[in-house]
């Protein structure tokens, strides 16, 4: 048998705590709660006395984050899921870097899954960088230089979101084309990229298929209207879309 999860729990809310400290140690296997805290301070002591592998962390915490908490950390060697009450544009960072979240309250399945992944070894190894990279795309205002992770076979790709030039849907899938000729593929649904990329000056100009806008190199009224892309790859317009796209162009 397998030796168990070491956890921890940091929230704010002594409720909040004890509710998600129930959870685990009633309806799921191979965990050990190995300590709690409410405050940062409290939080960085008790991690560092435990050693745990999985950290379920508040984002919120009355006048404290629990991004505070991880800037402690010269490293984070733990990996991290992240529990909130809001989708909030914290949230959006969060995604943007592939960081495990749970929106409150959690579910019995979402724990089961955050450990599962644990368990599976799916969040190991790059936690460290993809919480490096979030920090970063909070600091730098340009957009050009965020980054986003991405999920792939072999672990996980760290990419400027300037260097995409347009996304493919693939079933349930997401194929990334970007500048140099690279392709990824990632198992997340374009849907989801979609949001992720708003304000980022990408269009969905098909159901399949999402653009950089910067990256158009020719559009074509005619035929129904398509695309020409920087790499000379041709894509139509769905009708539905095809006046506000044009819209859209004509205020760029």
């Amino acid at each position: 048998m397998s030796r168990p999860i070491k956890v921890f729990i940091v929230d704010d809310e002594p409720k909040a705590v004890d509710t998600l400290k129930k959870a685990l140690q009633t309806f799921i296997e191979g965990v050990e709660v190995v300590g709690q805290a409410n405050g940062l301070e409290e939080a960085y002591q008790g991690i560092l006395a435990s050693r745990p592998e999985l950290v379920f962390l508040d984002i919120e915490m009355g006048n404290e984050s629990g991004f505070q908490l991880l800037e402690k950390f010269e490293r984070v060697y733990f990996q991290v899921v992240f529990i909130t009450a809001h989708e909030e544009f914290a949230l959006k960072a969060i995604k943007f870097s592939a960081l495990d979240y749970i929106i409150k309250p959690a579910s019995i399945s979402e724990l089961k899954a955050s450990l599962q992944k644990v368990q599976q070894g799916q969040m190991e190894g790059q936690e460290n960088m993809k919480v490096q990279h979030m920090f970063s795309n909070f600091v730098s205002k340009d957009k050009r230089e965020h980054k986003i992770t991405l999920a792939v076979s072999e672990g996980y790709e760290f990419i400027k979101v300037d260097d995409i030039l347009y996304l493919r849907a693939d079933g349930s899938y997401t194929d990334f084309f970007l500048k140099g000729g690279t392709q990824l593929t990632t198992s997340k649904n374009l849907k989801f990229f979609e949001g992720l990329l708003e304000g980022y000056g990408f269009y969905r100009i098909h159901n399949s298929t999402i653009i950089n806008l910067k990256y158009i190199k020719r559009f074509n009224r005619g035929s129904g209207g398509y695309i020409v892309m920087e790499d000379n790859t041709e894509y139509s317009i769905s009708k539905s879309r095809k006046e506000e796209f044009m819209e859209m162009l004509a205020l760029r």
